[in-house]
């Protein structure tokens, strides 16, 4: 299932990281995340990484990634991203 435009937008600069973490109540399997980019912006390129998965003894599951603005200008975003099909 893939998502798009999820949580509150972010500012960061060139150079800053902002990690996120989002959850399906379930396990949904595999997930990969990434920054939902906003225009206009400065010219933010924004990596994805450190993408990360936890599952609780109640079947619960919560995932984690990084998003580093990479530059030259800052930039708002969200998360979009999906899982394996």
């Amino acid at each position: 299932m893939a998502f798009n435009n999820v949580g509150p937008l972010t500012y960061l600069p060139p150079g800053g990281s902002a990690w996120w973490w989002y959850t399906f109540g379930g396990d949904r399997g595999t997930q990969f995340a990434s920054a939902d980019v906003k225009t206009p912006n400065l010219g933010g390129v924004h990596l994805a990484d450190m993408q990360r998965k936890e599952k609780d003894n109640n079947g619960n599951t919560t995932y984690f990634v990084r998003i580093t603005n990479q530059g030259p200008g800052g930039c708002f975003h969200n998360l979009q991203g999906g899982g394996m099909a």
